[in-house]
């Protein structure tokens, strides 16, 4: 997109979500979206990890890579449209009695068709949750935006439209999303009271309700639940390099991060820190900074440098951070 911010956020890439056993989380995955095990980087293999219920596990929901973490307790569920985080899937408008009607074969409890323009665009909106009370969500923009449905899966189901999260602060949110991911809020009559809605480059949105106490699964310091943003690869170093100039830097490792009480991190400032992943401490080492960053409500997020997709101009296919750690360590051998 010609039109974008320099250092604007794309979409999201994936996510990972808190849940009680992989196995019946990959089943519902499966089932209800048209998730494919897929090898990641792009093969087709239909390979997937048995860490039976311990660990995580992912899947492919189409271009997205999404992922159950095991956790020995979770929150209790919420009324539908309420909880957050809530994680959106583009659909097509004349697609939506299908997708009813497959919830309904699966006894998944959902919503009716929801006509609403609540985040600023007029769509029909499906809510549900899966087995753990990870609030989903289908949505059928009036005007899908160009590649949504790019690599839809069996199910019809698209890339992901964006998620809903919380903030105590909407200002506050607004500054932090448009100083260090590009980000824009939407502007009209039509966006509700007490939400803040950010629009990605390639369409779609993160959105944040106004709340006066975080919920227990906004409890960012909680291994490995995140949300990765995707990103132009050849801007996103630059990005790195801006918020490791202003924020600071969470020092402790995801294990201790995770014995922090909720009111000790919650009162914490926007800041960086390691990544749960293979690549966070070798980053660390490399860069001397982490590669998660947390906004200031703990809603914690990393970046995945993207390169154009050929199919469609206004979206990204990732790419592997690691080659940005790579060149990293070879420069500094040069030096």
């Amino acid at each position: 997109m010609d039109d974008q911010r320099p250092g604007a956020a794309y979409g999201i890439d994936h996510y990972v979500v808190p849940v009680s056993d992989t196995d019946q989380w990959l089943a519902f995955y499966t089932n209800v979206l048209g998730a494919v095990a897929r090898t990641p980087g792009g093969g087709n293999a239909p390979e997937r990890p048995n860490n039976g219920r311990r660990g995580a596990q992912f899947t492919f929901v189409g271009a997205a890579h999404v992922g159950g973490a095991s956790q020995d307790s979770l929150p209790t569920s919420q009324a539908l449209g309420v909880g957050v985080p809530r994680y959106r899937y583009f659909v097509r408008p004349e697609d939506i009695d299908e997708h009813l009607r497959r919830l309904d074969q699966h006894q998944v409890a959902h919503t009716a068709a929801i006509h609403t323009s609540e985040q600023g665009e007029e769509g029909v909106a499906v809510r549900f949750e899966d087995t753990d009370h990870n609030q989903l969500e289908f949505w059928a923009p009036n005007r899908l935006p160009a590649g949504a449905m790019d690599e839809e899966t069996p199910a019809k189901v698209g890339r992901l439209a964006g998620a809903v999260y919380e903030s105590r602060d909407l200002t506050r949110t607004a500054d932090f999303f448009s100083q260090y991911c590009g980000m824009d809020p939407v502007l009209n009559a039509d966006v509700e009271k007490d939400t803040l809605v950010l629009r990605f480059a390639a369409g779609g949105n993160l959105t944040f309700k106004k709340v006066d106490t975080l919920s227990k699964l906004t409890g960012g310091h909680i291994h490995p639940l995140h949300t990765a943003l995707i990103i132009r690869g050849d801007e996103m170093m630059d990005v790195y390099q801006r918020m490791w100039n202003e924020l600071p830097e969470w020092d402790h490792d995801p294990v201790i991060r995770a014995l922090i009480p909720d009111d000790e991190a919650e009162a914490l400032p926007a800041r960086t820190g390691i990544h749960g992943s293979p690549i966070g401490a070798p980053w660390r080492a490399g860069f001397r900074r982490g590669d998660s960053f947390w906004d200031w409500d703990t809603n914690t997020f990393h970046w995945m440098p993207g390169a154009p997709d050929p199919r469609s101009p206004t979206q990204l296919t990732a790419e592997s951070a690691q080659i940005y750690l790579d060149a990293h360590l070879a420069t500094r051998q040069r030096r």
